[in-house]
Order: C-alpha cells, then sequence, then structure tokens
C-alpha cells in the first residue's frame, strides 16, 4: 500500500462516515450515484449506463455529491462531534480501567 492508496481510503472512510449521517439530506439521484459507485464500486461508464445518462453527468454528479457531503459538514458538524464523543468515551474508558487496576 502506498501513500496515495493510504489517502485515498482515509477519504474513503471520512467521505462514507459523511454519507452515513447526511444521506437524508441528499437527494435520491445523489444517494443512487453515490451507492453505486462507492458502495457498489461501479465506474463511472456503469452507472452511466444503469442510469442512461452520460459519463460525464456522472461525474458531475460525484462530484457535487461529494461536496454537499462536505458543506453539511461544514455548517453543522456532525462527524466532527461524533468524532469527539468516541475519543472522550475512549479516555473515560481508560481511565476506568487504569482506576480499577490501581484498586487490585
Amino acid at each position: 500500500m502506498t501513500a496515495d492508496d493510504g489517502t485515498r481510503l482515509d477519504y474513503r472512510i471520512r467521505a462514507n462516515v459523511l454519507y452515513d449521517l447526511y444521506a437524508p439530506l441528499l437527494t435520491e439521484r445523489q444517494r443512487d450515484v453515490y451507492e453505486m459507485r462507492y458502495f457498489s464500486d461501479f465506474s463511472l461508464a456503469e452507472i452511466a449506463e444503469t442510469l442512461g445518462v452520460t459519463r460525464q453527468a456522472v461525474h458531475i454528479l460525484v462530484n457535487r455529491t461529494a461536496e454537499k457531503l462536505l458543506a453539511l459538514e461544514k455548517d453543522l458538524g456532525f462527524a466532527e462531534q461524533l468524532e469527539r464523543l468516541e475519543n472522550r468515551i475512549k479516555e473515560l474508558e481508560a481511565e476506568k480501567r487504569e482506576a480499577s487496576c490501581s484498586r487490585l
């Protein structure tokens, strides 16, 4: 795995987290294209054929959907808040383990 692969993987993970949080705010068409592209791993050409549109139209919709997910996160911040809460839970669990070990 190269550094570029790691960057792409990080991007896909982040994009999927945002999708999980904000999918209800996307149009049905945006959800369909996103799911075909990233969950079913369809190529742009395969999506275009399925939907009866051009590959360029799919490319534009994929990019606009990604931009919308990023804009929603910028405006609402749910993913950032979720990450902070998950980190705090880990900290508290570690403190609990340390406290229980020190009592033994």
